[in-house]
C-alpha cells in the first residue's frame, strides 16, 4: 500500500512568493537587529567580568529569547511555506 498523502499543495504564485519571502527577510533582519543588541551586553560582559555584568547578560537574554524564538520560527515557516510551494506535485509524480 502506498502512503498517500491528502494534503493540498497551492500552485506556486510569484507574487505571493515575494511577499512572504519579504516577511521572511524582515523577520530575519529583526532577529539580526535583537542579535546585535544583545552583542552589545557580551561585549561589556567581555571587556569586564564582573558580577553585574554577567547579570545584564543573563537578563537580556531572558528578555529577548521569546522574541529570538518567534522571529527564528516565523522566517522558518514562510521560508518552508515557500519551498513546499515550488515542490508541486507533478513533481513528484514524475519521481515515480
Amino acid at each position: 500500500m502506498k502512503n498517500v498523502s491528502n494534503t493540498v499543495n497551492k500552485p506556486l504564485d510569484l507574487s505571493d512568493s515575494l511577499y512572504d519571502l519579504c516577511k521572511a527577510k524582515g523577520a530575519l533582519s529583526a532577529l539580526c537587529n535583537e542579535l546585535d543588541e544583545f552583542g552589545i551586553s557580551v561585549c561589556h560582559f567581555d571587556k569586564n567580568h564582573s558580577h553585574d555584568n554577567a547579570t545584564l547578560v543573563a537578563l537580556e537574554a531572558l528578555r529577548d529569547f521569546d522574541t529570538w524564538e518567534y522571529l527564528v520560527f516565523c522566517a522558518r515557516d514562510i521560508i518552508t511555506d515557500q519551498i513546499n510551494a515550488i515542490d508541486s506535485p507533478e513533481t513528484d509524480e514524475a519521481d515515480k
